[in-house]
């Protein structure tokens, strides 16, 4: 009895050792493999590219080769205009600068300190024509009761309109009976006031006509900006913002 048992199990154990290597897959139909699907696996390894190595070796990383460009691309940006890429622009912000105005005597230091400092290029001069002024005047009056005593004689002359002079400081405390940018304008309005009783007016000059300039830095930048505060300008005049 014994003994046909391990007949048996020997027998079953050949059976399914023939059937496991697919000896037995014409009679039965079936493969034991095909539920392994080694077809389907060697795809795989071909496809991965496995590759065995000894032991202690260290795997070599792959290189990945930079995309060629795309020329079609760059062409396309060369005709609209556009560059394939360009360096930051520094957008440092800048100032119109300008000082002034100085006479033609004095135009010629303020050349020579800006000369040394920025290129032509960098600044500019522009031209002011001053007109001239002159006034119908009376004084100065040094005594205030002598000031007062002038206004009221001059209230009293219809037609005449006069104002109390405070600058220039050489003829503060006397009195404007007119202005005028014409020497012969004043000469008039003088003889004006004469017809009317007023006999101690005259005329005189507060300012000649004069053209004067005014330089301009319209892009000065910070470091520009700094060296322009340590110049020494006539008169004692200093770069502010344009006008």
């Amino acid at each position: 009895m014994l003994r046909s048992l391990v007949l048996l199990l020997a027998l079953a154990n050949a059976v399914f050792f023939a059937w496991s290597q697919g000896w037995l897959g014409g009679m039965l139909g079936s493969r034991q493999d095909a539920q392994r699907e080694p077809q389907r696996l060697a795809q795989q390894v071909q496809a991965e590219q496995l590759i065995v190595l000894p032991p202690g070796a260290k795997p070599a990383h792959k290189q990945v080769q930079p995309a060629a460009p795309d020329v079609a691309s760059e062409a396309s940006a060369a005709e609209a205009g556009t560059p394939a890429s360009a360096p930051p622009v520094a957008n440092e912000r800048t100032v119109c600068l300008e000082a002034g105005p100085f006479t033609t005597a004095d135009y010629p230091k303020v050349e020579g300190a800006l000369k040394p400092l920025l290129a032509n290029a960098r600044w500019s001069t522009d031209t002011i024509a001053v007109q001239g002024l002159w006034l119908v005047y009376m004084g100065p009056f040094t005594d205030p009761d002598v000031l007062a005593r002038k206004q009221a004689e001059l209230r009293k002359v219809k037609g005449v309109d006069f104002t109390e002079v405070k600058s220039p400081p050489v003829l503060a405390g006397g009195l404007s009976l007119g202005r005028f940018n014409k020497e012969e304008d004043a000469r008039q309005a003088l003889e004006s006031s004469r017809q009317k009783g007023v006999r101690s007016a005259k005329v005189v000059l507060v300012r000649s006509p004069a053209e004067l300039q005014v330089v301009r830095v319209p892009k000065a930048d910070s470091r520009t900006r700094e060296a322009l505060k340590e110049l020494k300008l006539p008169q004692g005049k200093a770069f502010s913002v344009c006008r």
